[in-house]
């Protein structure tokens, strides 16, 4: 809808944006990580049913052209990207994931080197870490302290 097209129709529509944004990284990651803050773990397909709700279309077929993949895919461009993001998180030793139950959790790291990136995004979300966090960074204060006699 243009402009002349929602003068003609006062108060119908009012201006709305032509073209959703394309999906990028970006958005997904930030669809991840309110996932993550809440349960400490996240799934595929948890974050492609949040992020449908308000991708394009186009972002939703299946069997499309790929610029990603250079090919027609079996996958929606969503589920490219939250694979991508996962994959991404996992390199970055923020996620580890759990081939039993099939989640990707998200850890301090080694030497508790994740835990001002996860302070930022808390601080960024106004939100709260995750219990398993929590109780990670308790035990190393526990295990750290000299037992009294």
């Amino acid at each position: 809808m243009n402009l002349e097209e929602s003068e003609m129709a006062p108060g119908f529509a009012g201006l709305l944006w032509d073209d959703t944004p394309v999906l990028t990284h970006s958005h997904v990651r930030t669809f991840i990580w309110p996932i993550l803050l809440y349960r400490g773990a996240v799934r595929p397909s948890e974050v492609i049913g949040a992020i449908s709700q308000v991708c394009s279309t186009e972002d939703l077929k299946v069997g499309a052209w790929s610029a990603l993949e250079g090919d027609y895919v079996d996958r929606t461009r969503v589920e490219l990207l939250v694979d991508e993001v996962l994959g991404e998180m996992v390199g970055s030793r923020i996620l580890r994931y759990n081939a039993d139950e099939d989640l990707w959790v998200l850890t301090l790291g080694e030497n508790r080197q994740n835990v001002h990136k996860v302070i930022n995004v808390v601080t960024a979300l106004d939100g709260m870490m995750p219990h398993h966090l929590l109780a990670d960074l308790a035990a190393d204060e526990r295990n750290r302290l000299p037992i009294p006699f």
